[in-house]
């Protein structure tokens, strides 16, 4: 299984943790060569890069990359005018960039997130366009052909597959979190509407046999972990429920209508 390869391209510190890391963590777990891109570094420097560095350990991931452009932050935040803020980069060198990856890397699968970003975050879903682009064009002998004069070579990875997250899923973790006992925030009526339609997803994952990966991998990010964070209190069943589940898309190639798409991401693709 050491040549089935999977490249999870992702914006921030974190973003490896909290919507994939029991795909991630079961991938590794299979033989899976994983590799993780991350274009920013969430912007407290060096405590970020350290705590990505002890995330990808917790994983068991092969490799990662770090592309350093700045967070954008949230729409309309003053971050988004930073001249070095990820949405202000050249499309065309972050694809590039990507590019360069999946001719290096030759994935079988790519992952990254839904277009929307899961909840509108414009690094999300830049990481979104680029990395749907350079899946397209990594294949293109005609696509930065500059490239394949230093010995690479054209690559067509066979999926793509967005992480995403349905509709409602802010108020069942809420109600889910307060039912166990805990004093959690209900959402706000713009965070009710986060989520993709139930119907555009085409796997929800129980991968509540990595959780303890998944979470240690969380608490790597010790700055994004809030003291009142509540899954190391709660019976695990609640924390299987909550965290031990992911939800995916599969963006290339396109399902047809009454396909079922297999929870293995990898189904049917043979080593190379």
């Amino acid at each position: 299984m050491a040549d089935l390869r999977l490249l999870a391209c992702f914006a921030h510190p974190d973003d490896e943790a909290f919507p994939v890391g029991g795909l991630l963590a079961s991938n590794v777990a299979a033989g899976r060569r994983v590799r993780l891109v991350t274009t920013t570094l969430g912007e407290e420097g060096e405590i970020r890069r350290l705590e990505l560095s002890c995330a990808v350990r917790a994983l068991g991931l092969e490799s990662h990359e770090l592309l350093e452009y700045r967070d954008s932050g949230m729409a309309g935040w003053d971050a988004n005018n930073h001249p070095r803020a990820y949405i202000n980069a050249n499309d065309d060198a972050v694809v590039e960039r990507l590019v360069r990856e999946i001719r290096e890397f030759r994935p079988q699968v790519v992952l990254t997130f839904e277009p929307g970003g899961l909840y509108g975050h414009p690094d999300h879903i830049a990481i979104s366009k680029h990395a749907t682009q350079a899946f397209d064009l990594a294949s293109d002998r005609g696509a930065f052909p500059e490239q394949l004069t230093n010995g690479l070579k054209p690559h067509a990875p066979q999926r793509l597959f967005y992480s995403a997250r349905p509709k409602g899923f802010r108020l069942e973790w809420a109600n889910k979190l307060r039912a166990a006992g805990e004093d959690f925030p209900l959402p706000s009526p713009e965070q009710l509407d986060h989520g993709n339609p139930p119907e555009e997803i085409h796997l929800t994952l129980d991968l509540s046999a990595h959780l303890e990966t998944k979470m240690a991998c969380i608490l790597c990010h010790r700055t994004q972990v809030a003291a009142s964070w509540p899954y190391h209190r709660v019976p695990r069943e609640v924390a299987e429920w909550v965290m031990g589940r992911e939800y995916y898309i599969r963006s290339r190639p396109d399902v047809s209508a009454g396909e079922t798409v297999p929870e293995d991401i990898f189904d049917n693709i043979s080593p190379d």
